[in-house]
């Protein structure tokens, strides 16, 4: 893993060409946690300072509020007149775009980014304005409150109680080249609603009281600055990947836990989730998956399954490598996200075996590196459960080491044959050939008996003296040594290729599941083509929209039931929302799957707080099914049931029933919503 080896990531890089290179306008926006922080004060502020620096600035639009010290900004400033439209009697006044375009200065300041405009506008929102602003190389600057963002909607109204009406999407914010956190107090925000500096006496009263209650403005502040860290963390992964920048840059707390097929994995998840929130870090479990000699028992994968679910249940995000360098893996992926802290496990075995084996621990701790190493020791020396590992195929089984014995002696009888014509001291690497088929049927076992008695027949039958057991010629010795390595040796690289044989097919597997899928999706007719196709006729031909709607969702719903059952053999349904927003079966994988009042109850709770639940898991687990939400912009639009405990479910099979569910929802989402 030396510097020198680590280049810019392609997209990465593109990222930042695109970004310095297409002539596009600039986006700032002024963000702030609640209205009256000074969003639009500081933004006119700023306007007076680009002005000096003789940047052509006007203000596109603007909303005071009647607040004189907002007001009295605009002196000095050049404000387009806002255009006037009619609409049910009343006049609005919305931007002028036109004449902003006509203008075309350096910098346009647009307030109120969630805004939107009156009927009949260019645009239905603001926000869509200002994308066109800044497509035409007009720079923006432009204020927005955190509760307008759609991701924050949700979490909004738990926190106040308020449904908002005015959001914009997240992916708005994400274009913004520049963000200026607008953060005032809540007590200096407080004293300037009783000073009628927000709203007149009246209504600040009434939103002191609701709205802007102390702990409502202490949830939204840190919504906000959650947002914004989220961004700025973005912004820096991306650029030290184009500038293959390897890090770690201390610019914000990131912790990787590295997750084994342990008893003690749980000890060391709890102690790495205590160090993350010590120290506000967002925090990673990492479980480095063996391709090569080794891999978990069956009792060892319910630890590691064991582990990761605690970790997923404490909110670290679930990551699985591949590799059999675990120390380099684990390097590779912190320098790739900017982890500053690593926490491993202190071994227990003994230092010669550590030693022997190639301790990933003494690797990690010896690579230079600029990261911070917790070494945790396991607090208890038993086993924290007892688990009964799956039964395992024999080691020894007589059939397998006498079809090895007969195979040792038809190459015996090649040999006699070829002893005529070679040298007797070469016959003994033909014996390798028993070695390596006894090895990939029959396993390690009977390829080292393959080995000893295959060298007892060589030395039997074509060394000097013949047929007694003892060597004379030291030849034949270095010989027979050479062979036994070279058996083992091989035998071992067999065991290698056949285990990545066998990882390869296996992703091969997942990877043609996924594709069967997308397949199977992209057969059924897109909406858009049916609606343009419908929008000539007759109301009664556009009805039979319901129809297709209820035909679609039933072909989404055993799609999806179908390779759910090739990942988790167990019963299983699907169940989505239909128009009054109540859960609907859609779909079983057979007709006596029974499911209860109490499995539906369940259901909806995934279904509303977008989470999985049920069997294996922290919540309502007393019923047979787990269920995991289909979400479309993180808004749940239907639930998979499975007859299976999740804690039972592997990494691997997560990832593709997460992967199905994704799959689904993209399809699913327009047809659910008509």
């Amino acid at each position: 893993m030396e510097e020198e080896k680590i280049r810019p990531d392609p997209d990465a890089l593109l990222k930042e060409v695109e970004r310095e290179e297409i002539k596009k306008g600039r986006l700032k926006i002024f963000i702030g946690y609640a209205p009256g922080v000074g969003k639009t004060f500081t933004m006119l502020n700023d306007a007076h300072v680009l002005k000096k620096r003789g940047i052509d600035v006007i203000v596109g639009f603007v909303e005071t509020h009647s607040r004189a010290e907002t007001e009295a900004l605009l002196s000095g400033l050049e404000v387009l007149p806002k255009k006037k439209q009619e609409y049910k009697g009343i006049t609005l006044e919305e931007m002028d775009m036109d004449a902003v375009l006509v203008r075309r200065p350096d910098v346009v300041l647009v307030d109120e980014l969630a805004h939107t405009n009156a009927a009949g506008s260019r645009h239905s929102k603001r926000y869509q304005d200002i994308e066109e602003l800044l497509d035409n190389g007009i720079d923006v600057h432009t204020t927005v409150n955190i509760q307008h963002f759609e991701s924050m909607k949700d979490a909004v109204a738990k926190i106040t109680g308020i449904q908002m009406q005015e959001t914009l999407p997240d992916t708005f914010f994400d274009r913004a080249d520049e963000v200026q956190v607008i953060d005032v107090p809540w007590e200096e925000l407080t004293q300037r609603l009783k000073e009628g500096k927000v709203y007149i006496p009246k209504q600040a009263r009434q939103a002191i009281d609701n709205f802007f209650q102390r702990g409502n403005l202490f949830a939204l502040r840190e919504l906000m600055l959650n947002l914004v860290a989220r961004k700025m963390d973005g912004e820096l992964l991306n650029y030290m990947k184009s500038k293959a920048i390897s890090g770690p840059w201390p610019a914000a707390e990131k912790l990787v836990v590295c997750a084994g097929a342990s008893p003690y994995a749980k000890q060391l998840i709890r102690k790495a989730y205590s160090i993350a929130k010590d120290t506000h870090a967002e925090w990673y479990a990492v479980y480095v998956a063996p391709t090569g000699l080794t891999e978990p028992s069956g009792m060892e994968k319910v630890y590691l399954t064991d582990a990761l679910n605690l970790a997923e249940e404490l909110g670290a995000k679930i990551i699985t490598l591949s590799g059999n360098n675990v120390a380099d893996e684990i390097i590779r992926f912190a320098r790739e996200y900017n982890v500053t802290r690593i926490v491993i496990g202190k071994p227990l075995r003994s230092v010669l075996v550590e030693y022997l084996k190639g301790s990933p621990v003494s690797r990690l701790l010896h690579t230079p590196s600029e990261f911070d190493f917790h070494l945790i020791t396991p607090t208890v020396e038993k086993r924290e459960k007892t688990v009964s590992s799956p039964p395992r195929r024999k080691m020894f089984n007589p059939v397998d080491y006498l079809i090895t014995i007969l195979l040792v002696a038809v190459i015996t009888l090649l040999n006699a044959f070829l002893q005529h014509f070679v040298d007797s001291s070469s016959l003994v690497y033909i014996y390798i050939i028993a070695v390596i088929i006894s090895d990939l049927f029959f396993g390690i076992g009977a390829s080292i008996f393959a080995s000893a008695i295959s060298l007892l027949v060589f030395d039997y039958f074509f060394t000097e003296p013949r047929f007694n057991l003892s060597i004379n010629d030291p030849r034949e010795i270095i010989n027979v040594l050479v062979f036994l390595f070279t058996a083992i040796i091989v035998g071992q690289l067999v065991k290698i290729v056949k285990k990545q044989n066998t990882a390869l097919q296996l992703r091969l597997e997942r990877v043609t599941l996924i594709e069967e899928m997308s397949k199977q999706f992209l057969t059924l007719p897109p909406l858009e083509e049916l609606v343009d196709g419908l929008a000539g006729f007759s109301k009664e031909t556009i009805n039979t929209v319901a129809l297709l709607r209820t035909t679609i969702i039933n072909d989404i719903s055993d799609v999806t039931i179908k390779y759910v059952m090739k990942v988790v053999s167990a019963p299983c349904f699907v169940l989505f929302r239909d128009n009054n927003d109540n859960l609907q079966v859609w779909a079983k994988s057979s007709p006596q799957v029974d499911i209860s009042p109490n499995d539906l109850a369940v259901a909806r709770w995934s279904f509303q707080h977008g989470k999985i639940s049920g069997a294996g898991t922290e919540t309502l687990s007393s019923i047979p099914y787990c269920f995991l939400p289909v979400k479309s912009q993180e808004k749940a639009i239907g639930v998979i049931g499975i007859n299976y405990e999740f804690k039972k479910l592997l990494p691997e099979q997560r990832q593709i029933l997460g992967t199905i569910a994704n799959l689904t929802s993209l399809i699913a989402a327009r047809w659910v919503k008509l």
